[in-house]
């Protein structure tokens, strides 16, 4: 039966880590406590809520991002719990855009890894701001005090601990700074009972000392709280929550808590901790909308306004599309008409769903903050804009990572292959770091990603929701082209069209940039050389047409990368023809364009590029010589080798040509107890592309 919301804004909260750092146990166990499970989910024997599929189970790694609405002394939350795996960053990137604020776990082990590093410059590129979780305090070589320094070093940023681990009578417990209280739990696995307790009358020195540098680092930040700290009289809580709620707000410092997600050990107090500290959708800044006229302005949580929402995830079923909402503007109700920003189609929703991991619960309308799940339309992207009919906005464009690996697909069986290229198209559109072609050579289907995991599932998916057999071919690099120095076109590139001659003014500036995948394009052109509707109309086209042409590559048809191209001009009948007077029509336009990116393929000197990878492997002491000399035969460039009790950490860059079979000689030169990690690190010069 459909329930209408409450009218209380949710506050949309995620869950974040570098894999196998407890992520999803401390989101399983956030469900718990809250009340919405009876038991709490166990990734080691598949009953997690939130990893919900076969192959997430199966593999104890979650690889879609869920959400599921959840309450907490008397406030309500979205929480979602994004993957943590490296070929699923654009999981965690579309997420970050519509999150309020995020909860990092880190394995206090391990201290911040390589995929939390990525993570967090996601969150700060969106502006989201975080507290950090200690995970795993009771496992062997937990330290808090190095686990905070990889903080400080790793993410850039100033930690304050709001508890202290305490061994107590050979238990884990929670000192709390903040409030002066004792988190104590039992030893049940399943479900430990949690207490907490004022501090005693004489509490260890340990623990006024740790109270007072809190107090100490909030004191630099609050006037008020400076006075009271010099004239050493104890703060009350309720200022020294106030101070500490601005100073998260505004990144100034990053709260942290701990605990033992898999027993239940400091769950109750990080739940706290999001309602008192992270962003509720009133501190948000919404996104900037231009309407149809040009103007500028700011969407509103304001559930009288129209329509303002935006998709953040396109999920494909049998029996459509589920399109993933935050309503950032207004309200969205069954039956609705919605206008796609992007096409400017005017469609009916048919149905709107709370989210809750696999299930669902029917509402009758979603109100400004909340995120549901919309059925009814057709033709959805992530990134697109939703509003009402009368109305019209556009919405800055998502740019997703580039793949970097490709591996050739084919169906089983031969009269499949065309349901194979609609479930790929369908699964494009799902997900945009997945690209797929046809090769015009051989005729093979090629699907490009961020890994051979990210393919591997991909796979799986095609079976699992299509019923399709598929095999894989070996992998392939995705190459990139760019240019070995600048270069300006001098002379306009004319271009017969018919009976008219096509002028196009174009010049390149390498960008040094190794992380920098798109291309970058200015529109030089005057603005009264294009001053009629015209003349408007295809200045719109522009960056699309730009970025279509390089794609397809300079020189060797592997997209261009590391480039700035300024288009200075474009006219019809020659550089004499009067201003508002010679505009071609778009599809002279690109016709001269794709003619003139064929003349700069002569002139330039192009250069291969390939992907290098950042790699953070885990092995034991002893076989560190092995595996370092392995990186070096690839190539690789080591540039830190930490040594720990515990084994050893390298951080090591090296070319991905290199490293396609590099997890599994890893774990060859252990036997098995090395893990590796790679993330995209750049793009270099090669001579290995075909």
């Amino acid at each position: 039966m459909a329930t209408a919301p409450a009218t209380l804004p949710r506050r949309v909260f995620g869950v974040a880590a570098h894999i196998d750092a407890g992520k999803t146990t401390v989101s399983e166990r956030m469900l718990f406590v809250s009340g919405v499970q009876y038991r709490p989910g166990l990734v080691d024997e598949g009953t997690t809520v939130l990893d919900f599929e076969d192959e997430e189970r199966e593999r104890g790694i979650t690889i879609h991002s869920a959400a599921i609405d959840l309450p907490w002394r008397g406030s309500r939350f979205t929480l979602v719990d994004t993957p943590g795996h490296v070929d699923f960053t654009a999981e965690v990137e579309r997420c970050m855009r519509v999150l309020d604020g995020c909860v990092l776990v880190i394995d206090a082990s391990q201290g911040v890894e390589a995929q939390t590093e990525t993570v967090w410059r996601q969150a700060r590129t969106r502006s989201v701001v975080g507290i950090a979780f200690f995970n795993k305090l009771d496992k062997v070589g937990a330290d808090w005090d190095r686990s905070l320094e990889s903080l400080e070093k790793r993410l850039g940023v100033r930690p304050v601990s709001l508890q202290l681990p305490w061994c107590e009578n050979e238990r884990l417990v929670l000192v709390d700074l903040l409030h002066q209280r004792v988190h104590r739990y039992d030893d049940g696995r399943a479900a430990s009972k949690h207490e907490s307790v004022p501090w005693p009358d004489s509490p260890p020195e340990e623990w006024i000392l740790a109270r007072y540098g809190l107090v100490e680092a909030l004191a630099e930040h609050d006037e008020e709280l400076l006075d009271l700290f010099a004239r050493d009289v104890d703060a009350p809580d309720e200022l020294l929550v106030r101070v500490l709620r601005r100073v998260t707000l505004a990144n100034t410092l990053m709260p942290v808590l701990g605990g033992a997600a898999l027993r239940g050990v400091g769950v109750e107090p990080l739940m706290d901790a999001v309602e008192e500290l992270l962003p509720a959708p009133e501190d948000v800044p919404l996104p900037e909308v231009v309407t149809q006229s040009g103007d500028r302005r700011m969407l509103r949580l304001d559930p009288g306004a129209p329509l303002g929402a935006q998709v953040f995830k396109v999920v494909a079923t049998r029996h459509g599309a589920i399109a993933w909402v935050r309503v950032w503007q207004g309200s969205l109700s069954s039956g609705d008409q919605v206008r796609n920003s992007r096409t400017g189609k005017v469609e009916r929703v048919h149905g709107i769903s709370r989210l809750a991991g696999s299930g669902e619960e029917q509402v009758d309308a979603a109100l400004a903050g909340d995120i549901v799940a919309v059925k009814g339309f057709k033709d959805l992207q992530t990134g697109d804009g939703l509003c009402a009919p009368k109305e019209s906005f556009t919405l800055p464009p998502w740019i997703f990572p580039a793949p970097v690996i490709g591996m050739a697909v084919e169906a089983k069986r031969s009269d499949d292959r065309d349901r194979l290229i609609e479930a790929l198209r369908m699964m494009s559109v799902c997900d945009p770091t997945m690209t797929w072609s046809i090769d015009e050579e051989t005729g093979q289907l090629v699907v490009r990603g961020m890994g051979e995991l990210h393919l591997e599932i991909l796979a799986h998916e095609l079976k699992r929701s299509f019923g399709l057999e598929v095999a894989l071919g070996k992998p392939r690099v995705s190459y990139r082209e760019s240019l070995r120095e600048p270069l300006r076109v001098k002379e306009h590139i004319e271009k017969e069209v018919g009976t008219r001659h096509i002028s196009v003014w174009l010049d390149f500036e390498l960008l040094p940039d190794a992380e920098l995948v798109e291309p970058e394009i200015e529109d030089r052109v005057p603005e009264d050389r294009l001053a009629t509707p015209a003349g408007r109309v295809l200045r719109e086209h522009f960056e699309t047409s730009l970025r279509s042409e390089l794609s397809s590559g300079i020189a060797h048809g592997y997209p261009a990368t590391q480039l700035r191209v300024r288009l200075h001009g474009v006219a019809r009948g020659g550089p004499a023809a009067p201003a508002g007077q010679d505009v071609p029509s778009i599809e002279d336009f690109e016709a001269a364009l794709s003619f003139a990116m064929r003349e700069v393929a002569k002139e330039a000197s192009v250069c291969m590029l390939e992907p290098w990878m950042r790699l953070e492997i885990h092995v034991p002491e002893d076989c560190l010589a092995p595996v370092l000399g392995d990186v070096q035969a690839a190539g690789g460039e080591v540039h830190d080798v930490d040594v720990r009790s515990d084994g050893a950490t390298i951080h090591a860059k090296a070319p991905l040509s290199n490293l396609l079979d590099f997890a599994t000689r890893v774990r060859s030169l252990t036997q098995g107890r090395g893990v590796a990690s790679m993330q995209v690190d750049g793009y270099r010069p090669t001579t290995a592309a075909p």
